[in-house]
């Protein structure tokens, strides 16, 4: 794998083990651009419909989403769509933004503003935030604690450990 983020290994895992996604990218550029989209996730078509593309970003500030973040959002997100257009021109696009702490408030009526629009235009956008995050972790979690294969995703492998110990277990 070829990120060092722990936020980014837990999408890509979930995407992979939960999704159903066999190929899952990490940090992906435009050619001649600045910035990566941090997961890209492939999940195969069923008979008579497209591929499914989820354009991930991960942002992994457990003391909360900060302003700086908020005020570059749109054009994160744009830079979503664009590498969605130029490089899965006529897939299925799913846009999904993983946090684990955002204060409601200003920012989640932003998100919901941005869902707002984004859907009114056709686009699949959704912020996996707060209690979302922590219900879709549990899912993880579950199929690690189910699943002894070895894995190439550390943050899913360290989630295979922590189910597996003996003894007392660490309160978390």
């Amino acid at each position: 794998m070829s990120t060092s983020d722990i936020g980014e290994s837990l999408v890509g895992a979930y995407m992979r083990y939960v999704e159903g996604c066999p190929i899952v990218l990490y940090n992906s550029f435009l050619v001649d651009q600045q910035g990566e989209v941090d997961v890209v996730a492939l999940k195969p078509s069923q008979p008579g419909s497209t591929r499914e593309v989820f354009l991930c970003e991960a942002t992994t500030h457990i003391q909360g989403f900060n302003t700086k973040t908020t005020l570059r959002l749109r054009d994160k997100l744009a830079r979503l769509r664009e590498f969605a257009a130029v490089t899965f021109p006529d897939e299925q696009h799913r846009y999904q933004w993983w946090s684990p702490v955002v204060a409601k408030g200003a920012t989640t009526t932003m998100f919901d503003e941005l869902c707002t629009e984004w859907n009114g235009e056709g686009r699949s956008l959704e912020f996996v935030i707060n209690e979302e995050y922590t219900r879709r972790l549990g899912e993880l979690v579950e199929y690690a604690r189910q699943s002894p294969s070895a894995t190439s995703e550390p943050a899913y492998r360290m989630l295979q450990i922590l189910t597996r110990l003996r003894g007392e277990k660490p309160k978390l």
